[in-house]
């Protein structure tokens, strides 16, 4: 196995976390989409500019797993974000936006190392509650979340294109 590494996403890696996401995304996503509905959200909602002025948020935290020289996944946290649906979770709290493992690079266990670096992370910060969205017919990932201890409270819509889907929030006290 090479070895396997996190670190936050420096300006030197922009552009490598960049295509990460718009690749992680559309890998996982592609079967769900209308083509037309897919590239209109990556032109307007995964485009350099906006996904740097996302890394330049205050609060917005951003690390790349690698394996190797290779980068096989990546998370986005934000500090101090309470659920957009009207909950209000215990604080301090973050949410973890985005958690994706190239799909060459799954069943290596690699979203598990992610999360629990996303635990790791939280506890720096007095974190309470870590929530997250989850599209309601991603099984793997809400049985993934369920073993790690994540429960449902609320939803809210994600919006692809024209195409509206129902995420499920959830949420873990650490």
């Amino acid at each position: 196995m090479k070895d396997q590494h996190i670190r936050p996403v420096a300006e030197t890696d922009l552009q490598v976390w960049m295509q990460l996401e718009r690749d992680t995304f559309t890998e996982t996503f592609l079967p769900v989409y209308a083509t037309h509905d897919l590239q209109t959200f990556l032109q307007e909602k995964k485009n350099d500019n906006i996904l740097r002025q996302e890394w330049e948020s205050k609060d917005a935290y951003f690390y790349i797993l690698w394996e190797g020289t290779t980068a096989a996944g990546f998370i986005k946290l934000n500090l101090h974000r309470q659920p957009d649906n009207g909950t209000l979770l215990p604080t301090p709290v973050m949410e973890l936006e985005r958690i994706y493992v190239r799909r060459e690079f799954q069943s290596k266990k690699l979203g598990k190392k992610l999360i629990h670096f996303a635990y790791e992370e939280a506890h720096k910060y007095f974190v309470r509650t870590l929530w997250l969205g989850v599209w309601e017919h991603n099984l793997k990932a809400r049985q993934f979340y369920e073993k790690e201890g994540f429960s449902a409270f609320g939803e809210h819509t994600f919006k692809v294109g024209t195409q509206e889907d129902r995420d499920l929030l959830l949420a873990k006290l650490l």
